[in-house]
């Protein structure tokens, strides 16, 4: 399979030249848009982001080895990932891991049987204040219950 972006792609990453001044400025956003575009930054996708802005692919795998949102293997049509940093682990967030591993049967960091969800840990999300807290791709929940996670599994699996 070649790797090359879909023109809808390529005129997004044609937008980032206008917006960025250097190939460094243009790296996180092209990446983002790669991973969206092939749901991982393989190898190849890797050498193709640091072909299509001439860097070296060392120094592209560095950015992308880096940051925990950028995936260097594949992952599941949603990505759940549950924060458990001070403020959400006060309010329960690690049990809202293990209940939402528990739920789907699943195993941290690995894509469920069905390919459907891969489920992380993080850190911190940025949102302290309305702990617990999960993004599921790039949509961000707040105050989240067991009972809240059900639901949203639900709605998502239909």
């Amino acid at each position: 399979m070649e790797i090359v972006f879909s023109p809808k792609a390529l005129k997004e990453f044609q937008h980032f030249e206008e917006l960025y001044d250097t190939p460094k400025s243009k790296l996180i956003p092209t990446l983002y848009l790669a991973q969206r575009e092939f749901g991982y930054l393989s190898q190849p996708v890797i050498e193709y982001v640091a072909e299509l802005l001439k860097l070296s692919p060392a120094k592209v795998l560095e950015v992308a080895s880096f940051y925990t949102m950028l995936h260097k293997k594949p992952v599941g049509k949603y990505e759940i990932t549950i924060c458990t940093n001070v403020s959400c682990a006060l309010m329960k967030g690690r049990e809202l891991l293990a209940h939402t591993l528990k739920k789907l049967n699943a195993k941290e960091k690995e894509i469920t049987a069905n390919g459907t969800f891969t489920i992380r840990r993080e850190e911190c999300l940025g949102a302290c204040d309305k702990a617990p807290v999960l993004r599921i791709n790039d949509r961000y929940y707040y105050k989240i219950t067991p009972e809240k996670m059900d639901q949203i599994l639900k709605e998502l699996e239909e």
